[in-house]
């Protein structure tokens, strides 16, 4: 009978001051509420963002945040606080897009549901050109 080796799961650096790939934390963002416009397109539950993809933000549009003098986690909240558009985003992701009529480039946040069903969580954030939203299909809008 031949030995066979079983591979043991690679260690986590949680010692090493990061933390284990599953140990993410998240911050609550904001919350789509039960009497809003946007419950037409969407549940109405808790938008979150994890720490990891508050560091990609922050590391892949840090001259955007920079010229506009906010942290990810500034970005992320305003998007959330002001959004007025929602679109289909690619396969089961929703985009809340803040559109403003003068300007050609748009804030968005793409946003999915977690596995437990009771919260949104944010994928990516980012600005936006008008003709990427043109070929979106728009869920909802409120004119505010």
């Amino acid at each position: 009978m031949k030995n066979t080796i079983k591979k043991l799961p690679k260690k986590n650096n949680a010692t090493d001051g990061q933390k284990a790939h599953n140990d993410v934390k998240f911050f609550k963002v904001g919350r789509i509420r039960y009497n809003s416009w946007a419950t037409k397109a969407l549940k109405a539950v808790d938008i979150v963002v994890s720490e990891r993809e508050l560091v990609h933000i922050q590391k892949k549009h840090n001259v955007e945040l920079e010229q506009i003098g906010m942290t990810a986690f500034d970005f992320v909240k305003f998007i959330v606080d002001n959004f007025n558009e929602i679109y289909q985003g690619s396969g089961i992701s929703i985009l809340l897009v803040v559109r403003r009529d003068y300007i050609s480039n748009q804030a968005a946040i793409e946003i999915t549901m977690l596995n437990d069903k009771e919260k949104y969580q944010i994928k990516t954030a980012e600005p936006v050109k008008t003709r990427r939203l043109s070929s979106k299909k728009l869920l909802c809008a409120n004119d505010r």
